[in-house]
């Protein structure tokens, strides 16, 4: 029987085709396979890593006085005074941080300030209790140190949101010179001014 040519050639395509189709399918199986195999051994590692950079568990700090580089600083919850003040290039050497407390857990919108040596530890978050300034022995609130959690809770008619408002004219503007200066933040007009003036200080 003769067969004819053409089906010859139409037969050997077929199985051309046939094999290209299993190799690159082997090839794809092998290749889903090994990204499988990747992913899952480095999961923790993703994992922690998007954890490390939830947006819901950042916070901001503002460190300033006498560190190398002020500024607003985004760190996670949980981290600790030392490592915001190593974001900010760390304390200069004429700086005066003997009452600092390192060790202490960071809040959302504080101010960290970092004295000169020579200058008094008054008004400084984290500070030692023996050596305690005159505002934080009065009770009084220091408008240029305190955070926006400790104005909300101390200062009457001050909510979180206004408090957080005052944390962020100091960061934008620098520090009040005056406790009256604190009008210029939006929704502190002369009466929740007069409501709290007794109550709060730059000093």
């Amino acid at each position: 029987m003769v067969i004819d040519k053409r089906w010859t050639v139409v037969a050997v395509l077929l199985v051309l085709v046939v094999f290209t189709a299993g190799v690159k399918y082997s090839d794809y199986k092998n290749n889903q396979e090994m990204a499988e195999e990747i992913l899952l051994s480095s999961s923790p590692v993703v994992e922690e890593r998007l954890e490390e950079e939830d947006p819901e568990k950042t916070i901001a700090v503002y460190v300033t006085g006498a560190v190398k580089y002020p500024g607003v600083y985004r760190l996670q919850e949980g981290d600790r005074m030392h490592q915001a003040i190593e974001l900010a290039g760390g304390a200069l050497e004429e700086a005066e941080v003997r009452y600092l407390d390192m060790a202490r857990l960071l809040v959302d919108g504080e101010t960290i300030l970092v004295p000169l040596k020579g200058e008094t530890a008054e008004g400084m978050p984290g500070t030692n209790s023996g050596h305690l300034g005159s505002s934080q022995r009065s009770g009084l609130v220091n408008i240029n140190t305190a955070s926006a959690q400790e104005m909300a809770e101390k200062l009457d008619g001050i909510g979180p949101s206004l408090a957080q408002r005052i944390v962020d004219y100091r960061n934008n503007n620098g520090m009040f010179k005056n406790i009256e200066e604190i009008k210029n933040v939006s929704g502190i007009g002369d009466k929740r001014f007069e409501a709290i003036k007794d109550k709060i200080t730059v000093r």
